[in-house]
């Protein structure tokens, strides 16, 4: 080609098509990687809040609903096979009923403690308090008591002192709290 012909258009086309087309292939693996990064942090943020949401003490109901739901509904009682047997030792220095009466007003006497309780820790218009155990150990301790049965008496007293007890102590002291705060 000498210096008067015109330029190759179609090659010009041809080479400012294919720069047009790696600028908007770099521009979407750009988008994708903003995207990705947003989507990354994103995830990470809502690990945070479980991380947060798992190690946050409890409020009184949340305490109520974890343990019925981690300690109460999957607890479960060994077949009679591989429990204990023998004789049923003598409760000495226990409280024994000598007879079982069905008791009528059950219901409505927990209602009445129960109100009460609910009205001291979790004051309606006021933000409750996180004063109880968190999700996580109360999750660990479910864990414990869902990879056995109770086969004996004394998995069923630590049952009621690690599953019960120390919780009642918790709600006692923090009505206790709540109280002497009045």
């Amino acid at each position: 080609m000498d210096s008067t012909s015109s330029p190759d258009y179609k090659a010009l086309f041809l080479r400012e098509a294919e720069r047009r087309k790696e600028a908007e292939e770099r521009q979407r693996k750009a988008e994708e990687e903003r995207e990705q990064e947003k989507e990354e942090r994103r995830r990470a943020e809502e690990e945070r809040d479980q991380g947060r949401e798992l190690t946050r003490h409890t409020t009184f109901l949340g305490l109520l609903r974890d343990c019925h739901i981690l300690f109460s509904l999957p607890l479960r009682a060994a077949s009679p096979s591989i429990s204990t047997t023998g004789k049923i030792p003598q409760p000495t220095g226990k409280y024994c009923p000598r007879r079982l009466l069905p008791w009528e007003d059950c219901a409505v006497r927990q209602q009445e403690i129960y109100r009460p309780v609910c009205t001291y820790l979790e004051p309606e218009g006021k933000a409750a308090e996180q004063r109880f155990s968190p999700r996580l150990a109360l999750e660990d301790l479910g864990k414990r008591f869902d990879e056995r049965p109770i086969s004996s008496e004394q998995d069923l007293q630590s049952y009621e002192r690690f599953g019960v007890e120390n919780y009642v102590r918790d709600i006692i002291v923090a009505l206790q709290d709540t109280s002497r705060l009045r």
